[in-house]
């Protein structure tokens, strides 16, 4: 369980932080601030592809990784040098990197389709902009001067994903089913279940608390306090990482896919 959980979650995270690049798009910032969010998805997304090549898994997955982190490093060291990559450059490899993780999720957990690979994405995009927005926060208190739109928009990107997330919630909610204990029922039943109860700690961790807790960063960076949203912002990501983790636990133990 515990194996399958790291791997994965490491997996969707080197491929989907890439695409962060786009928050800052229009007008990149400099002083070789990308050089730290290349390298991060880089080394975790290395650790885990030499991590799957032990691993048993078909030999053809493999090679689709190996493929996905060739393609990756190249577009990486192209953008490398630059002031700041270009961000629809630095995407190409994240898309044979949702293939790629595709085939590891239905090799490793058995259970493949649309549906479960929606739910993987969408928690690896709410991970990965509260990290970049976190990061970004902190680059506010060493750089000064910068302007406040920036931040603003990542701290927009997260909580779109979080919106995204609430919907995909209750409509899978609402619709899920749950074959537990011999028997079929509706998924909502199964937080009466001691089993289900914990799934109140990923939908409380993982989606409302850092819902609510967008309130007061936009309300900081009104004031334009970048310390006081930062901190706000560290808070969210120990929250939505506690939740994601336990999302991803029902996911593989009870084909939950929130």
């Amino acid at each position: 369980m515990l194996i399958p959980l790291t791997v994965l979650t490491s997996l969707i995270f080197s491929v989907i932080y890439p695409l962060c690049f786009w928050i800052s798009r229009r007008d990149p910032l400099k002083n070789n601030f990308h050089k730290f969010h290349i390298a991060l998805p880089n080394v975790v997304g290395g650790v885990t592809v030499v991590s799957l090549l032990f691993m048993d898994i078909p030999l053809a997955t493999k090679l689709v990784v190996l493929l996905w982190k060739a393609a990756f490093i190249a577009a990486s060291r192209i953008s490398w040098k630059k002031q700041y990559p270009d961000a629809l450059w630095m995407s190409i490899p994240s898309v044979l990197g949702i293939y790629a993780f595709y085939r590891v999720m239905a090799d490793l957990t058995g259970g493949g389709g649309p549906v479960p690979l929606i739910a993987w994405i969408l928690g690896g995009c709410i991970f990965c902009a509260a990290l970049f927005a976190m990061n970004l926060g902190h680059w506010y208190l060493n750089v000064h001067g910068l302007p406040l739109a920036h931040l603003k928009r990542a701290v927009d990107v997260l909580g779109f994903s979080l919106a995204a997330r609430l919907l995909w919630d209750v409509w899978f909610l609402a619709t899920g089913k749950i074959f537990y204990g011999g028997e079929w029922f509706p998924l909502v039943k199964f937080f009466a279940k001691l089993d289900g109860f914990f799934l109140l700690i990923a939908l409380s961790f993982g989606l409302f608390f850092p819902l609510a807790s967008l309130y007061f960063a936009h309300g900081t960076l009104k004031l334009k306090n970048t310390q006081a949203t930062t901190g706000i912002l560290y808070v969210i990501l120990c929250a939505v990482l506690i939740g994601d983790l336990t999302y991803k636990y029902y996911f593989i133990k009870f084909g939950i896919y929130l």
